[in-house]
């Protein structure tokens, strides 16, 4: 199977759809990336693409938001378990 290299390219769509997944502003990934908010603003505008130096930690926020999401999916099996079994807990091994 061949992958294209757009699938790890961040573009602008990518990076706008990241940051509304995890419900950040534009100023919350400039912070974390430690670049400006205009920054963040012109690559979401398609203006300019992410420094090669910021990728790693582009790669690592998406990274982080993937698995909050595998969470999120999680989380109504291990309550509808809980009701099941009248414990207080699950453990995470028991629901994956």
């Amino acid at each position: 199977m061949k992958i294209e290299k757009s699938q790890f390219e961040w573009t602008a769509n990518r990076i706008h759809s990241l940051r509304l997944r995890l419900g950040w502003s534009k100023s919350d990934l400039a912070r974390r990336l430690e670049c400006s908010l205009e920054t963040v603003n012109a690559w979401e505008l398609s203006q300019m693409k992410p420094n090669p130096d910021q990728l790693p930690m582009l790669e690592f926020i998406e990274k982080q938001a993937e698995y909050i999401s595998l969470e999120v999916h999680v989380c109504p099996i291990a309550e509808t378990q809980l009701e099941k079994s009248s414990r207080s807990q699950i453990p995470l091994d028991e629901i994956m």
